[in-house]
């Protein structure tokens, strides 16, 4: 992903579209140097009625929903496909049959080729988009629950829908996630916590309440 790429998606009009019911969308971002920001896609931002909202740096694996949910199921479904196929290839034994300068074969399995790779991609996601948990919610709603950026099944908000380990968060910096760190001060330099100066504290915990109380209210993609 580059800017350029990121862009194009923006306007990709099978990839998003403006709510039909004209409420504002959020798109969350993660810190990817790939990403834009809103000063340089006002017109598709516009076209959306939509507007982006970035994670806290460095927290991917902790707060991005793909990251710490879906990824791995479609990895798991990929190494269980890519695992039938190779079986496949040995019953029929599809083996490489390159002779090696030296005389001797890799005894490695033939490359089944990118059209099967991209297939194979293809069947996994399309394996995960159709699974739902318990209460019928995908795995995509259900990480973005899980991670804070979207209602409860209720349609309510609570920390305890969160992963175990951004509860632990929630419950170490209760003053931060509410808001009522309003600065904090280290070697001189103070830093708003809530729309003032833009210096940063690097010492301050770290600003997880900017990502939670945003996902109370807006809207989302």
């Amino acid at each position: 992903m580059d800017k350029r790429l990121f862009q194009e998606y923006l306007q990709e009009r099978r990839a998003l579209a403006a709510d039909s019911r004209g409420r504002q969308k959020v798109i969350f971002l993660d810190n990817c140097s790939g990403h834009l920001d809103e000063s340089e896609c006002e017109d598709e931002l516009h076209r959306l009625n939509a507007r982006l909202r970035y994670l806290p740096p460095n927290a991917t694996d902790m707060c991005q929903p793909a990251d710490s949910f879906v990824i791995a199921k479609i990895k798991d479904v990929w190494s269980r496909m890519w695992n039938e196929k190779k079986i496949e290839l040995i019953e029929d034994k599809e083996w490489q049959n390159k002779a090696r300068k030296d005389g001797s074969y890799s005894g490695k399995l033939k490359n089944p080729g990118k059209k099967f790779f991209l297939e194979l991609a293809a069947a996994a996601v399309k394996e995960v988009n159709g699974k739902r948990d318990k209460n019928g919610i995908n795995y995509a709603r259900k990480a973005m629950m899980r991670c804070g950026l979207s209602l409860g099944v209720d349609g309510n908000w609570r920390t305890t829908q969160l992963f175990p380990h951004l509860q632990e968060i929630v419950e170490k910096y209760p003053a931060e996630f509410e808001g009522k760190v309003k600065s904090a001060e280290r070697g001189g330099v103070t830093s708003e916590r809530d729309g003032g100066s833009s210096e940063e504290n690097e010492s301050a915990p770290p600003k997880f309440s900017a990502v939670m109380n945003s996902a109370r209210n807006e809207a989302l993609v």
